[in-house]
């Protein structure tokens, strides 16, 4: 069954009781939560509700809360748990821990203090990228933007004395030969190469670029770059994860892991048996 969390409370009735008799009820279907097996939490949406009026934010925010309470009571496999997906987005722990499990990682400082910000940029004079600690939109209340990982030209190294108060994810430059995206479906990696340099638009960050225009191919990761990525979800708890590697001169080097990342359009790129993956997963 399909539930689209945006349409509770408005739309969809829920019945939690601690004796265990919970239901979910859409507008043709009521599912006894018992009988569920195993859970896809897929980019879930906040309820839709009118936030302009104070009482709605209330409501807004209790609906939150229970699907919250729902999610924490309810025994089955999740891909993945949203407690555990909170965890593994986190970008500074994701650093430290791939590290400990033997990745190279770029040096990077999270700060809002402009004297360290520049201090950072003279420590690497090949370059500093920028990125968002957790979301990449921005917007102004009317509009918004994507903020996209973003090497820093001469312009915005002179103006890091004005950053502030927000803070942010600056990271040494890594010259890559390509970008790899790694797939983590239970104990499998499946690993796909993207052309990223072949692009002037794509080179510091491939999604700047039409992926479908970037070229892909099948990456065969040494094994023990392979196992180092189950690994890594697997430490969080997870079944699934979208991992973003640079393949550089030297090696493969560590960005991030998205525990709620996309991945259908690299099984149309490459025919990376992904779906029948996940179906086996979810139906084990």
């Amino acid at each position: 069954m399909r539930f689209n969390t945006e349409d509770f409370p408005e739309a969809t009735s829920l019945r939690w009781r601690n004796n265990g008799a919970t239901a979910l009820t859409l507008a043709t279907r009521e599912l006894d939560l018992a009988s569920v097996d195993a859970v896809w939490y897929r980019r879930p949406a906040v309820p839709l509700l009118d936030l302009s009026d104070p009482a709605a934010v209330w409501a807004a925010g209790e609906a939150r809360e229970a699907l919250d309470g729902l999610w924490k009571t309810l025994d089955a496999l999740w891909v993945n748990h949203p407690d555990r997906n909170r965890l593994a987005e986190c970008k500074p722990e994701q650093l430290r821990r791939a590290a400990d499990l033997g990745f190279t990682v770029p040096a990077s400082i999270v700060t809002n203090d402009p004297e360290a910000a520049a201090a950072f940029a003279s420590e690497h004079p090949d370059g500093v990228v920028c990125k968002p600690l957790r979301s990449g939109r921005v917007s102004n209340g009317t509009t918004s933007k994507l903020f996209f990982t973003t090497l820093l030209d001469a312009a915005a190294l002179a103006a890091l004395g004005e950053i502030g108060p927000e803070p942010y994810l600056f990271q040494a430059f890594v010259p890559k030969r390509y970008d790899v995206r790694v797939t983590v479906i239970g104990s499998d990696a499946f690993a796909a190469r993207i052309e990223s340099q072949s692009n002037p638009e794509a080179v510091v960050d491939w999604r700047r670029g039409d992926p479908r225009g970037l070229g892909h191919e099948v990456e065969e990761l040494p094994p023990d770059v392979s196992a180092r990525c189950v690994e890594l979800v697997a430490s969080y708890g997870l079944h699934f994860g979208a991992i973003d590697l640079a393949a550089t001169a030297e090696g493969y080097v560590f960005f991030e892991n998205n525990p709620n990342g996309q991945w259908a359009w690299l099984e149309q790129a490459v025919n990376l048996p992904l779906r029948a993956r996940l179906a086996d997963l979810l139906t084990q």
